[in-house]
Formats: structure tokens, sequence, C-alpha cells
């Protein structure tokens, strides 16, 4: 008995299949899935694998080495996923344990109990001493310092989740004397599930009716012939598309079939979660960032176990072991957090139709604001157009007004507070309404500026300019006002006097949520408010407790980034104010405007989604922009209009494809060499393709403005965002016709180019061209 395997860890070189036998101890137990360790190399020294298939013959002369054990007492990876590996791999050009470690999280390997490795402050006092002189010049570091003065010991994994940090940054600390480790015990829990009151479904109107009619007849009709069938559920904000996805779900289950629904990692609420636990209960999975690796293993083990039907989760719940999988949901299927920033960089809409194509199952994708690419696959006949076109109720679409903060300035407002919006906020203080009020930036101040000479102050490390943040007293540190570089987490107190010039007419400019926050208290006292940004929600439970406390109604208004313009539905909420909405337009970047539509659309569907009408402001100076005005309008068809022209005319996806290539490193003179030779490798596999296919010895690079038919090169050159953590970055944007063939085309050309010591990413369909 034999079995063929893949590497876990492999180079390109190495990354292939290999036969092993199975040792008669072991096979009762092995199958296709399994996680094996096996000898490897000349050595044979032992390295981890996954089993492909068994095998009766092994097909060679050779000598073929035993497994030596097995990792975990069942497969940890189904049919599925295997194939699923093999067409990431070809793909996005990765190996075979890049796509499979994605479906296995690391904590699957870990059973039983076991001992935890725990984080501690030698010296509290000194600690906190440090903290308040100014020594710690990171954000990561302080976070770290601050959650252990508060919480004593932390084990690692926990405290890596709850400051969002690398272990890096942990050994930088050890080093520094500022941490210490110790082992402790911890006895992992049977993963008891909260009890929650069973809710029925709602009695659905006509167009929930109607698209979960639809639905159901996809999955009823599913057959042995695999095809996938795709479905857009467009509606408005408050329309319930929820209710759909959680009647659909049922039905499913009641089919025999399995089912993923995905939500961004932002929506990913308690609220959400406890819709889902009231229709399913037990029979339902939650994964997501938050969870330690405990809380992973224990609803990963599960899933192997067929315990559940549903499974519910950010990105990385797409590739869920779950058995016979028939329905895939994915709300606010435009979010960019579906698309991984890490190799390889797959996007979970592309994941979800190989999983229904290869399963015979069904894919909906939900959205206010669908991709471009997504909606206008409902125009060619690849998915079916489900619209829902009404609030659920008696809730209407609030009434939206477009502020000229020019006109503000001009007629002397100068507060961050329109004289519209601030009428709106005081009726509503005055009725107990409550109110959002949304800024797409964090910290006091965007940026510090001179007034002399126009020296903005940026990040030593990284070419951007530094956010001025007030680092809040606690009982035992005091506050710091301190300047912050978003990217790589370098801190510094603020200059007293410009670098440049020396001039002492240096200033904080650009509202963040600090500061909104700070003015709203000083206006609108005794109003009180919630702040919810990436500086508030570092702990694990920061977002349920800010959210539980505002649905209680121990604060007025809610403010905060785009983590609470979706997903949230409070009916007390009748007061949508939109900051500075046009600091989302203007960048580097084709798909710019797409997501400040979205991010504007969503943020204003926040109001009215009770029984009293929603009052919406959105402030702007670049008032005309047909992306503002589209969403004021809630007019997601006017906005894709004007946006799939642009699309065709440049060539941008869904007409063509577009991938970045990205090379970085220390010595710019050696990344702007590389960035180049790297074109004139692809300017010679394309003249080899061109000659190899017609006989004539033409290059094959599409100039601008022709049909997207070759594969088109645009001149390397710096990335907008040129340095980053002290590496320098050069980019190059390829064009194509399709994601596959392009895919096919980089990876051929460049798998076997030296990069040492630079880095070389490529990406394709990226999201962002910084």
């Amino acid at each position: 008995m034999f079995c063929r395997v893949v590497l876990k860890e492999a180079t390109r070189a190495f990354d292939r299949e290999y036969t092993y036998a199975v040792p008669p101890s072991l096979a009762p137990c092995l199958s296709s899935g399994s996680w094996v360790e096996i000898p490897f190399g000349n050595g044979n020294r032992l390295v981890q694998a996954f089993v492909l298939s068994i095998e009766s013959e092994s097909g060679t002369d050779f000598h073929v080495k035993p497994v030596q054990r097995l990792l975990s007492d069942r497969p940890v990876l189904r049919h599925d996923q295997l194939q699923l590996a093999g067409l990431m791999r070809q793909r996005y050009g990765c190996t075979y344990g890049d796509a499979l470690r994605l479906m296995v999280p690391s904590a699957v390997a870990a059973v039983g109990d076991k001992l935890v490795r725990m984080a501690e402050l030698p010296d509290p006092a000194e600690a906190a001493r440090r903290l308040n002189d100014g020594e710690i010049d990171r954000i990561g570091h302080q976070r770290v310092i601050e959650m252990l003065l508060e919480y004593g010991a932390v084990p690692v994994p926990e405290l890596m989740h709850a400051c969002q940090i690398s272990r890096a940054v942990l050994k930088t600390l050890e080093k520094k004397d500022l941490i210490r480790y110790f082992k402790q015990e911890v006895r992992r829990s049977g993963g008891e599930e909260a009890a929650y009151e069973t809710v029925p479904d709602f009695v659905p109107n006509d167009g929930q009716h109607e698209a979960i009619v639809r639905i159901h007849a996809a999955l009823a009709a599913s057959g042995d012939e695999k095809q996938l069938a795709e479905f857009v559920l467009f509606g408005i904000t408050g329309s319930g598309k929820t209710e759909v996805y959680l009647q659909t779900a049922r039905l499913a289950i009641q089919l025999g079939r399995g089912v993923i629904i995905l939500v961004p990692e932002i929506s990913l609420t308690p609220q959400m979660v406890s819709r889902i636990r009231s229709r399913f209960g037990s029979g339902a999975a939650v994964l997501h960032s938050r969870l330690t690796p405990s809380e992973r293993y224990e609803q990963w083990q599960r899933i192997l176990r067929e315990e559940v039907s549903v499974v519910v989760g950010a990105r990385s719940a797409i590739f869920a072991p779950l058995k016979n999988l028939g329905l895939i949901i994915i709300d606010e299927e435009q979010e960019t957090t579906y698309k991984s920033e890490t190799h390889p960089r797959y996007h979970a809409r592309d994941i979800a139709r190989l999983r229904c194509r290869e399963m015979d199952g069904v894919l909906v994708l939900g959205s206010a604001t669908p991709a471009i690419e997504t909606f206008y696959r409902t125009t060619i006949g690849k998915a079916t157009l489900l619209r829902l076109d009404q609030r659920i109720g008696d809730s209407q679409l609030p009434q939206t007004q477009i502020v000229d903060m020019r006109q503000e300035l001009r007629e002397g407002n100068r507060s961050v507070f329109s004289r519209p919006l601030d009428r709106a906020l005081r009726r509503a203080f005055a009725a107990k309404k409550q109110a959002m009020l949304f800024i797409n930036r964090r910290g006091m101040a965007g940026f510090m500026l001179c007034r002399q000479c126009g020296h903005v102050i940026k990040c030593k490390t990284c070419s951007v300019s530094m956010t001025c943040h007030v680092r809040p007293a606690t009982a035992t540190t005091r506050e710091q006002i301190q300047l912050v570089c978003h990217y790589c987490g370098k801190i510094m107190p603020p200059p007293s006097r410009c670098p440049v010039c020396g001039s002492e007419r240096i200033g904080r400019f650009g509202a963040g949520t600090q500061q909104i926050e700070k003015l709203f208290l000083e206006e609108y006292a005794p109003a009180t408010a919630i702040r919810m940004d990436q500086d508030t929600t570092t702990g694990r439970q920061s977002h349920a407790q800010l959210l539980d406390q505002f649905a209680r109604h121990e604060a007025d208004v809610l403010i905060g980034t785009q983590m609470i313009a979706k997903g949230h539905d409070y009916p007390n909420v009748t007061v949508v104010g939109i900051l500075s909405a046009d600091l989302m337009l203007g960048l580097s970047d084709f798909r710019a405007s797409e997501r400040a539509f979205a991010l504007i659309t969503q943020a204003a569907g926040r109001a009215g989604r009770g029984e009293h009408a929603g009052e919406v402001y959105i402030q702007a100076y670049n008032t005309d922009d047909y992306a503002i005005t589209a969403a004021a309008a809630q007019d997601y068809e006017r906005f894709y209009q004007q946006e799939i022209t642009f699309r065709k005319a440049m060539h941008y996806p869904p007409f063509g494809a577009i991938a970045l290539i990205l090379v970085s490193g220390q010595n710019e003179k050696n990344v702007r060499e590389k960035i180049f030779q790297i074109q004139a490798l692809l300017v010679a596999r394309l003249s080899e393709k061109h000659v190899a296919q017609s006989g004539s010895a033409h290059s094959g690079i599409a100039r601008h403005g022709e049909p997207a038919h070759a594969i088109e090169l645009l001149e390397p050159g710096r990335a907008p965002l040129y340095q980053l953590r002290g590496r320098y970055r050069y980019r190059m944007i390829v064009k194509g016709k399709d994601n596959a063939s392009l895919s096919q085309f980089l990876h051929t050309a460049l798998a076997h180019i030296d990069l040492q010591p630079l880095s070389l990413t490529i990406d394709i369909d990226p999201y962002s061209l910084l």
C-alpha cells in the first residue's frame, strides 16, 4: 500500500507529488487528506506532508521510503480541498504547501492539554516610566506594554491577536528587557456554546420571497455535472439581505448541503453572530481573526467532526472543511478585506467560485454596492441578478444632503460640523435619538505642516506623513501627544519648531477620529460619545463592548472609521454625518471612486432603520464628483454606468486583467536595477511567445489604447508609497486579456529569476496599486 503526498514546506523546485510506502500499522487510519511526517532528501530529515491519495502500487522501480507517523487522528483536508489546492497552485503561482496552509490552521495539529507560553512585564513600574518618558518608539510596543500593565500575564498568541503585532515585536521587547516569558499549563475547554433563544424565520416580503425561491430552485437542481449557479443579491441598505441568507441557508441544510457565510471582518459583529446562532444554535461554527488558537482549534475540530452545517466567518473561512458543501454566501462582496494581502494573494470571491464549481454548488453575492466586475457578470449572463428594492417594514431610505464646506467657510463657519449637520444633531439629541459620525481617518490630526515653508513631517522609514495621536492617560501613564506612522508603527514627539526652517508656525491639519470626538464633546455637552477605530478596538472583546454600550444608549453618538459604516443596525439612529467625504477620492488607484461610493453609501444606510425617518449629511469640498452625487442619491446604477464606461476605455477589469509586480529592498539602486531587469525579461518572453505563435519578430506589446488582446507592459517606476519600513519599492503594472493567462505568463517568465536579497511580489487583480 502506497500514498502520494505533497510537502507542507517546499520551494518551487521541490513542489511536486512524491510516493511513500504506508506501514501496516498506519494503513487502517491513513487516507486522503491525512497530515503525516515523512523522511525527505538524502539526509532523511523529517518533514510534514499531506496525503493526496492512496495507491495499490508505487509506480516506480526505485526504493520507496515509508511514512513515519500520523500527525492528526483524522484527515484534516477533504477531497475537494486537495483539488482546490491544485487549482490555486496554477492560478496564483504558489506551491501546494502555500495553498494547503490556508486550509489547515496551525492550531489544528495540537490536541489535548498543553503548556502555553505566557508574557509578562518583569518590572511594571519601570515599563510605565518608560512609557511616560516617551522612550517607547513603536505603537505596537506601546500596545503590548499597556495590555500587560492592565492584565498582568497574557498568553502570547492572545497578546499578538489583541495588539495586532508580529513575533518580531515581542522579540524586540524581550531584547530590551521589557517583557519576559514563562510557561503555564492550560487545559482546552470543551468549547461550550452559549445558549441562544431560537427565533423563527421572519415572513419575507415579495422581493425576499422571490430571491429565496430562485436560490432554492438552484440548490434543488444540483446534479452530477460540475457547474456554478451564481446569484447577485442586489439590495439597498436595510432591505433584508441577511434574512434571505438565513432562510436559504436553512433550505440548503434541509437538502443535506453545507453552508459557508462570509462577512467582512469589520462586519463580523456580535449582532451578526447572534442572528446566526438564534437560527442555527450550536449547528453553526464562527471563525475570525480574533479567535485565540485554542478557540480556532475547537471550532475547526467541530467542522471536521461534522457537528456543524453552517460556518460563518471572515475571509479565511472560505476554506472551511465542510462536508458536501452546497451554498456559499458572501455578504458585502465588494469589500477589499476579502482580498489577501499576503502570498498567495487570493480573493475569497474567486475561491468561492472554484469551490462551488467543483461541488456543484450555489454562490450568492450580496451587496448594496456590488463590485463593478460582479455587476457586469449579471449583464453578460454569467450571474443572475436578484433585486431587493424596498427597505424592511415601514422604514424608508434617509433624506440625504450634500453640504459644500467651501460655502460653509465663506459664510464664516470654521467648525468641522456644518450648520445643517449641527441642527440635525441637536434635534436628534433633544428627541432622545442617536447619531453616527463617520470619518475615514483615525488619530487627532492627519499631518503636521509648517505654515512658513510648507514642510510636512514624514516618517523616516516610510514615504508617508505621520499622523498626530493622543495617547490617553491610564492609572499608570499620563496623556501624551505623539506622531505615529500608520505603516511601520514608528512614534516620535511632535516638534515645537519646523526641522527645516526653524519656524514655530508648525501645526496640525486635517481632523481624525480623536479630534472629532474632542470637538464633539466640547460643542454638544452634555451629549456623550463612543469612538470606534483601530486605536480603541485592539482588545479581543473591544468591538462587542463598544457596540453593546451604544446599543444600550450609553452614548448619544458613535464616532468612527469605516468599521462603523457596515453591518450595524440601530433603529434609534436617525442622523448620520459623513465628514470629509472627498478624502477617499483622488488616490492613485483606478478603484478609488468605487471604494468611495461604496463606503459613503454604506455609511448613509445606517440612518433611519427604525420607525423614525433618517437624515444623512455628506460634507465635502469636491461636491460635484460623480461618486459623491450618486452615493447621495443611493443610485448604484448611475454610478455603475459612469464607472463601466471609464473601465472599458482604459481596458481595466472587467474588460481586461491587471497585475502588479513589486520589487522591494534596502538598497534603492539595486531595487531600481532589478525592476528594469524584470521589464527586459518580460519583453524578451513576449517576443519569444509571439514568434512561436505567428513567426513574426513583433514584440507582442500592446500600445496604450489598443484592445487588450495582447500583454501590455507599463513603464516601471517608483511605487506611490515608495518607501515602507526602510525598504524601497519599485513597481511595474502589466495588463492582459484575463487573469488566468496573465498569471501563467508572469509566473512562467519569472519562475527562475534570482532576486536575493530583494523581494518580489506578483499580485494578480490587485485591490491597490500603492
